[in-house]
């Protein structure tokens, strides 16, 4: 696992010292190693930076940024290709390549030579690189199908494409303003993290998930080599195995996924939650290893927030060597560490347990396997299961939904319990009677539009920006869906996995040198699922059916049968009570005047309400501490 940085424009020279500077930002992402490519001719400066954390072939760190044979390709690579070692045999096989590693960066230069920029089509695996052909004059950037591995770019004001795994080492280049994005503010206020292409920076975009972008004559292309295609799009619609037959295959998918993960030449383990996700790989890895597994779990002290108890029991089980820390808010003191290795507002609080977690687990490992994705292809989210609720909620009686109900709900006591009934019931009543899209966009919705038109200073220009259920809509519409549930299951492969829950994962493993895998975002076994029916995965109310088939009899009841927890912390209870007096500080009225944003009054109306328990600002105002937090550290703490 790795980190890269780049540009390449019509302008030589290059700029050596400022590509290193870019480079150096990222050696958390790659201690063990740094390399640097340089060209400059009459048309074209090139430059490739690199940081390598050794994880396969570790005798010959330092080989990126790495060349064919003839130097013609120039390539750097940050990621994982599962199938290397076949692609490899392949191209062997043909007799027109010679290797000089074991490492399957060399493979991804092959096969360049072989099929062209159409490359991307053949690697399975997580990656994001940059590849300079001199021949062609052209760069190649791509990312992998799901987004496990970032990639973000920019071009200055000289038309020179600046690229790099993480923003910061885009910012630190010096060629791009600081100027906020108001679209990603907005969006970032609504789901505490900025989904879609967008960033905080406006001069700065993500390449897109299952995209490559080509940069020829200084003209940039970019294009989705695949897509995911479900089950209620066939026409006419494949044959459908029993629901037996597909839990069958699911485990065997799972299985084989594992099995490939497994591939390193340094210590190995697993995060293990108490779900069922994480309980299902820890099962593969016991299978598939001669050693016991190296498992490890937060605890929290807040009862409503521990499933360390269930962890253990399933460790127990499948007999691994079991590693357990609590995690306590300490005055703060996690919060500058992830303002720096998240790189952009992010307050999805789940990232905090992952800091302790990942932390733990880098002192005993370098890779670590996780159970991400689950959920988002089997149905295993609250959302999911509004969907069915809200087909009866839209059966009864108009005067009872639109009045009585939500007069109801609105007097329920505020609990500071995690996800609490209270809160479930308000974002469930106030979603239930729009179309799927929008529905399944309001209930995650954290503060909605007008509240956050309120809040943000937006009076010059409030069209400055548009409604954020436009995502969710336009994802919705990508495909010609039969069934409901496809459209949102599709929508969460596109948004919210890949701009929250992947990028949580990246950006702080990789703050601790540490590679996550994840089996279950394997292309094989993803595609498997979404060729599934809906009610395969989404039983009546019953999420993650199929999966839960699959393990029957393999995982303890009691995991099989638990509901959605999450991984979550009790932040609603901590900022008041040792988060006090940073929530307060930070969000002065003073600080929060200065920075120009919002309302000052309108913060201090969320702090003293949450205060009161009158109701759980906890998120919306975790966020704007992570916003602040994340302006000072990046922006001096200017505004706009």
């Amino acid at each position: 696992m790795c980190g890269l940085v780049g540009y390449i424009g019509a302008t030589p020279p290059v700029d050596r010292a400022g590509l290193e500077a870019m480079r150096d930002t990222l050696a958390h992402r790659g201690p063990d190693g740094a390399g640097l490519y340089t060209h400059a001719d009459a048309d074209v400066a090139v430059g490739l930076g690199f940081r390598r954390l050794s994880i396969i072939d570790t005798r010959t760190v330092g080989l990126q940024p790495m060349h064919n044979e003839d130097e013609r390709l120039t390539l750097v690579f940050n990621g994982e290709i599962y199938n290397f070692a076949a692609l490899r045999q392949e191209l062997e096989a043909t007799g027109r390549h010679t290797f000089r590693t074991r490492t399957d960066t060399e493979v991804i230069l092959h096969l360049y030579e072989e099929c062209g920029p159409a490359v991307v089509e053949r690697l399975e695996g997580m990656f994001a690189f940059a590849l300079w052909d001199a021949r062609e004059r052209q760069l190649l950037l791509a990312r992998d199908r799901m987004g496990k591995k970032p990639l973000h770019y920019g071009t200055d004001a000289a038309g020179a494409l600046i690229f790099g795994s993480e923003i910061k080492a885009l910012m630190a280049s010096g060629r791009l303003p600081d100027t906020l994005d108001l679209q990603a503010h907005h969006d970032y206020l609504a789901l505490n993290y900025v989904p879609g292409e967008q960033t905080m920076f406006a001069a700065v975009r993500k390449l897109p998930p299952a995209h490559a972008l080509l940069w020829k004559d200084g003209r940039v292309r970019t294009w989705r080599y695949w897509d995911v295609r479900f089950h209620s799009e066939a026409s006419p619609p494949a044959r459908v195995p029993s629901e037996g037959e597909a839990a069958r295959q699911t485990l065997d998918l799972l299985r084989a996924a594992v099995r490939d993960r497994l591939v390193s030449d340094v210590p190995l383990g697993m995060f293990l939650s108490g779900g069922i996700d994480s309980s299902a790989v820890l099962l593969c890895m016991a299978e598939a290893s001669p050693r016991p597994v190296e498992a490890f779990t937060i605890r929290f002290e807040e009862a409503s927030y521990d499933e360390s108890k269930q962890a253990a029991r399933v460790a127990k089980q499948f007999g691994a060597h079991h590693h357990v820390e609590t995690v306590r808010p300490e005055a703060g003191t996690f919060l500058a560490p992830l303002v720096d290795a998240l790189d952009e507002p992010y307050a999805d609080s789940s990232a905090i347990p992952l800091w302790y977690l990942s932390r733990l687990a880098r002192r005993h490992v370098t890779v670590a396997l996780g159970g991400d994705g689950g959920d988002e292809l089997y149905a295993g989210y609250r959302t999911h299961k509004a969907l069915r609720l809200a087909q009866l909620w839209r059966r009864l009686p108009a005067v009872l939904r639109e009045t009585l109900a939500p007069a109801l709900i609105a007097r329920l006591p505020v609990s500071h319990r995690k996800v609490s009934f209270d809160l479930k019931a308000r974002q469930f009543v106030r979603s239930a009677g729009l179309p799927p899209p929008d529905a399944h966009y309001g209930y995650k919705e954290f503060l909605d539009e007008d509240a956050r038109r309120a809040l943000t200073r937006l009076d010059a220009d409030p069209s400055a920006v548009e409604p954020t259920v436009r995502l969710w809509r336009a994802a919705c519409a990508a495909h010609p869906f039969g069934d409901p549930l496809d459209a949102i299951l599709y929508s969460d492969l596109q948004l919210y996995l890949p701009d929250d829950i992947l990028v949580k994962v990246d950006r702080i493993t990789m703050a601790h040198s540490l590679e996550a895998r994840s089996p279950f975002l394997d292309r094989r076994l993803v595609e498997h699922a979404a060729s599934l029916p809906g009610r395969y995965k989404l039983l009546g109310t019953r999420t993650k059916h199929l999966l839960k088939r699959a393990l029957w009899g393999k995982l303890p009841l009691s995991i099989l049968e638990r509901g959605k927890a999450g991984f979550n912390v009790p932040m609603a209870t901590w900022l008041n009570g040792e988060l006090r007096t940073l929530l307060r500080d930070t969000l002065s009225s003073a600080r929060v005047q200065a920075m120009g944003l919002w309302s000052p009054a309108a913060v201090d109306r969320m702090i003293e309400a949450h205060a009161r328990k009158e109701r759980d600002h906890s998120r919306t105002l975790w966020a704007l501490l992570c916003f602040a937090a994340w302006n000072d550290r990046h922006r001096g703490g200017r505004s706009l």
